[in-house]
């Protein structure tokens, strides 16, 4: 039996802001923050829980930028941020946001590639997605399987391929002792589980965990609420968990250890992109969504509106018990 939880207006965690792609949410328990960014926009955000007048931002000053992830360092005020074109250090205090590291791409790469979603590893190491760019994929109608899953190494910078030819890197995150890899590539419709040596580097015995088509299809499963349900971001607790971001379905998936779904959280928005768990006491659930017209730059967004989809707001939901989280690991490099 599935539990089936509704979130509404109510669970808007800051009615003041509305953005247009927001995605890789991720807390920081050291100061009680949450942290977001918006794709398109190329901003992140970070919001002092208990006091929503506190809200910061950064930015990149280049329109061509966009920030497809970001991870915490042994600073509260600095954060690593993906950008398109590698991966750079923000700064809270200063309000800066400067490359260190260019991705290996040749001209063409760069134009047509990004970063997607990425996760830091137990020993500190970087996992990030690079996928097809968003005007690339709309001259073109699609998202090619040009896409690489990187590893960049905290100590020398090195960048190695690790997984090559994805649609949509995405959702990812690492066991608590680093054995496992549980990893989203959205236009398969799946979230695959990989075996990790760490001493050799390397993925092996690829398998899926869950393949969310037979999910959305199966009788006694979830109704099937859109033609394309794709999974995005996740978030995995030391329990092996999985809260998944369905995109196109309005709806977090919460899976048990052996991929069965036990629960669903319905969204008054369809564009469901990011999940974690949170809050002092590890039992609030925070959604990150994409506003209904994101695709059109010319687009009002409007904070004040609340009717119809409601894309693009932050959701934070009460859960009525503790969850056994796994805290994001941070950046092992010095900053």
């Amino acid at each position: 039996m599935i539990e089936k939880v509704k979130v509404g207006e109510n669970n808007i965690l800051n009615q003041q802001y509305r953005g247009r792609l927001t995605e890789g949410i991720t807390y920081n328990p050291s100061n009680n923050t949450i942290l977001w960014v918006d794709i398109i926009k190329g901003e992140v955000h970070r919001l002092w829980l208990g006091t929503e007048d506190k809200h910061e931002m950064l930015k990149f000053e280049d329109a061509k930028e966009s920030i497809g992830a970001i991870g915490l360092t042994s600073n509260d005020n600095v954060i690593i941020i993906c950008g398109k074109y590698g991966v750079a250090e923000g700064n809270f205090i200063d309000k800066t946001i400067k490359y260190f590291l260019r991705y290996n791409h040749d001209d063409k790469q760069q134009r047509r590639l990004r970063s997607n979603d990425g996760a830091i590893d137990p020993w500190g190491h970087l996992w990030v997605g690079v996928m097809t760019d968003f005007d690339t994929s709309a001259a073109e109608g699609q998202v090619s399987a040009e896409g690489r899953l990187y590893r960049i190494n905290c100590h020398d910078l090195t960048i190695e391929t690790m997984v090559d030819g994805t649609f949509i890197s995405n959702g990812l995150s690492f066991t608590g002792d680093g054995k496992a890899l549980y990893w989203t590539d959205s236009l398969t419709h799946t979230i695959w589980q990989y075996d990790y040596s760490y001493i050799t580097n390397t993925l092996s015995n690829k398998r899926p965990f869950v393949e969310v088509s037979k999910v959305f299809g199966v009788p006694g499963g979830v109704a099937p609420s859109a033609t394309k349900p794709e999974p995005d971001g996740l978030a995995l607790t030391r329990d092996n968990e999985v809260f998944s971001a369905m995109f196109h379905t309005g709806k977090v998936l919460r899976f048990d250890s052996r991929g069965q779904c036990t629960h669903e959280y319905e969204l008054p928005a369809a564009r469901i992109t990011s999940v974690t768990v949170g809050g002092k006491n590890s039992d609030v659930l925070f959604v990150t969504t994409g506003h209904p017209a994101l695709e059109r730059p010319e687009a009002t967004i409007d904070p004040t509106d609340k009717s119809g989809d409601l894309g693009g707001f932050i959701f934070a939901l009460s859960l009525p018990e503790p969850i056994n989280v796994l805290n994001k690991s941070i950046w092992g490099r010095k900053v």
